[in-house]
This record gives C-alpha cells, sequence and structure tokens, in this order.
C-alpha cells in the first residue's frame, strides 16, 4: 500500500484534478435525485396536510390542472354514507403585468368555509383570510417580491383582488402561491367545474366511500392523498429518465478524467514496472496494483462529490429562492453517488492495468 499511496502523492495536481473530475460528477447525482426527491416529498407532505381521506379527480388526465370534478358529481359524492365532508379546489397559474420578478404564480381556488382552509388560520402572518370573491391571500415571499402591503389592488385574470392576508408556507413550492375564492373559477373557464376535490370520511369508511365513489362515477377516481403520486408515475418517469441520462454523462465523463490520469502514470512508469516484474511481481499482481490506484483515487473524489453535492445544492436553493425547490437527502443516494465512484475507479483502470501487466521486462527496462 505504501507503494500505491506514493505514485497517488507523486503528482499531487494531476491526482487531486481527476479527483476533483469524479467530485462534480458524483455531486451533480446527489444533486439532481436529491431535488427530485424534495419537489415529490413536498407534493406528498401538501397532500397530507389537508387531513383528506380520498382525492378525487379526472380518470385520464395528465396532469391534475386537465382534471374535471362536475357539481353533479359532488353532490353524488356528497350523498354517499360515510363522508363527513368535501373540500373544492381549482388550480390556475397567474402571468402577473411586466416587468415582474416572478414570471408565474400558482393560484389555488378555494372555499372560506371548507376544511382546506383551516391550514392557513396557522400560517397566518399578517391580515386575515379572505371572505369574499374578490380578496386574495398570499405567501409571504411573493408580498415581498412585489412589495404587496395588507389592503394592496392587484390585477390577474383582468380581475381585480385586494391582499387581506399573508401566510408563511411550511412547504417550500406554496412559496409560489397565492389563495383566492373559488368562484372565481366559474369566470375563468370552469364553470360549475373543479380540478380536485378533497373527501373527509372516518378511517373505518374510507374503502368503502372510494369503491362507491368509483362504481358510481366511472370517470372519476378516488385515491387516498399519499398514492396520488403514484398515479402520475409516467410523467415522474420522466424525471427519472432524465437523472439516469444525467447519471451516464457522469460516468462516462468521470471514467474518461481518471482513464487519462491513470494512462500517463503507467506510461511514466514504464521503466518502474519492467523492473518490478524483473524482480518477480507476477502481472496479476501489477493489474491489482493499477486497480487499487484507481479506485482509491475514485473512492477519495467520491467522497469528496457527496459532500459538495449537498453544500452544492444548498447554495443553489438559497441562490434562486424564487424557484421554490426543496432538497431530501436519503441513504440510498448517497450509495449511488457512491457505487458510481467505485464503477469509475474499476471501468477507468481496466486498460491501464492490463497494459502495464502485458510489458515484457526487457522492453520496459530499455524504455526511455
Amino acid at each position: 500500500m505504501t507503494y500505491i499511496w506514493r505514485n497517488l502523492l507523486l503528482r499531487k495536481v494531476r491526482t487531486g484534478l481527476s479527483m476533483l473530475g469524479v467530485a462534480v460528477s458524483v455531486a451533480g447525482i446527489v444533486s439532481l435525485i436529491s431535488v427530485a426527491l424534495g419537489m415529490k416529498g413536498s407534493f406528498d407532505q401538501y397532500l397530507e396536510e389537508s387531513g383528506a381521506s380520498l382525492v378525487v379527480f379526472s380518470k385520464n388526465v395528465a396532469d391534475l390542472i386537465f382534471s374535471s370534478v362536475k357539481t353533479r358529481d359532488i353532490e353524488t359524492i356528497r350523498g354517499i354514507d360515510g363522508v363527513e365532508g368535501l373540500a373544492r379546489t381549482n388550480f390556475h397559474m397567474a402571468r402577473p403585468p411586466a416587468p415582474a420578478p416572478i414570471p408565474l404564480i400558482i393560484c389555488f381556488g378555494r372555499y372560506p368555509e371548507e376544511r382546506l382552509m383551516e391550514k392557513y388560520k396557522d400560517l397566518l402572518v399578517a391580515g386575515r383570510l379572505f371572505e369574499r370573491r374578490d380578496e386574495i391571500v398570499a405567501a409571504k415571499y411573493i408580498a415581498k417580491q412585489f412589495r404587496w402591503k395588507i389592503g394592496a389592488k392587484v390585477t390577474l385574470f383582468d380581475h381585480d383582488f385586494t391582499v387581506v392576508g399573508f401566510y408563511e408556507p411550511d412547504i417550500a413550492w406554496e412559496n409560489g402561491v397565492l389563495v383566492h375564492a373559488g368562484f372565481l373559477a366559474e369566470q375563468l373557464g370552469r364553470k360549475d367545474s373543479y380540478s380536485i376535490v378533497f373527501v373527509y370520511t372516518a378511517p373505518v369508511d374510507r374503502a368503502a366511500v372510494r369503491k362507491e365513489v368509483e362504481e358510481k362515477l366511472p370517470h372519476l377516481i378516488a385515491v387516498p392523498p399519499a398514492d396520488l403520486t403514484k398515479r402520475f408515475d409516467d410523467q415522474l418517469k420522466i424525471i427519472d429518465d432524465f437523472i439516469i441520462m444525467i447519471t451516464m454523462i457522469a460516468l462516462v465523463v468521470g471514467v474518461l478524467g481518471v482513464l487519462n490520469t491513470m494512462m500517463m502514470s503507467v506510461s511514466e512508469r514504464t521503466r518502474e514496472i519492467g523492473m518490478l516484474r524483473a524482480l518477480g511481481w507476477s502481472k496479476g499482481r501489477v493489474v491489482r496494483t493499477i486497480i487499487i490506484e484507481s479506485v482509491l483515487l475514485s473512492v477519495f473524489g467520491g467522497a469528496f462529490g457527496l459532500l459538495l453535492g449537498v453544500l452544492g445544492t444548498e447554495a443553489l436553493l438559497s441562490a434562486f429562492e424564487d424557484a421554490f425547490l426543496v432538497s431530501n437527502y436519503e441513504f440510498a443516494t448517497f450509495v449511488k453517488g457512491a457505487l458510481v465512484a467505485l464503477v469509475v475507479g474499476v471501468l477507468a483502470a481496466l486498460y491501464p492495468a492490463l497494459r502495464a501487466a502485458s510489458l515484457k521486462p526487457v522492453e520496459a527496462l530499455r524504455y526511455e
């Protein structure tokens, strides 16, 4: 091992740059996976905080924004035994007048008397909740960006609103949300229609209510909040495919960087390897030595990459806070990063190791 460490430390700059290349590759993987998990986790948390037993929406839609639950459907659900309450929600995207610090604002249409508004009572930091259809409650971040004050007049969807309250979300992406009275939906092309409906039941009644909703309204689907994201696996798979693609690119870049280092190392040590072979080193021992050098280089680079991935992700999320993203670090993510570093070390060492082992001692000793 002393010989291996000596070889790695002999060219400190080159070794350091190779380690940095591996570190950047691993950091990119950790960052992408963690942000993707954070996005999914935030949405799951938002749904769970609704306190609902079921979420009802259109059966065959690519995105919830295209879902349409009619008023007559709601009345049918309301009449099912075991249903204790309902809460309607509409989703809209508003584009503020230019110039604007935020290009788009997520708008939730809610109803003052329904349970979904209860969470905002605890999150409210100024003003009050809306009571009329021309009033809105905005996330504190939005209010700060647009310099809104309580009582400010705001024009969205060609309608005039009064800002009556600010709230501090406990979920990152809700920093880009404002809440308005759901009645506005009627003027935005959603007359007698809602994006989703939250259904409240006793725990023992949930399964029966779910079955009856789907039997009476086959064009709708009812799922527990925790299972909602599973219904959109095809859309989420795009993110997974993107991560796989980035991982493969990172793997190739890492392998090429370490391969270059190991090839140069073997080339510079041709005479030395020939001498070792003449002193009795077997081909297998030469191969093992080169592979261990490469793996150590990659593993240390990967370890630094794991740390860099966490620090870099948090720095970027702080710098681009208007992206409303959040990170979620899982043990499996770090395992994937470490495996990438290990694979880089092994793959990058194979050719240089075999080349070194194939050197004939006599020819290697004559090498200049």
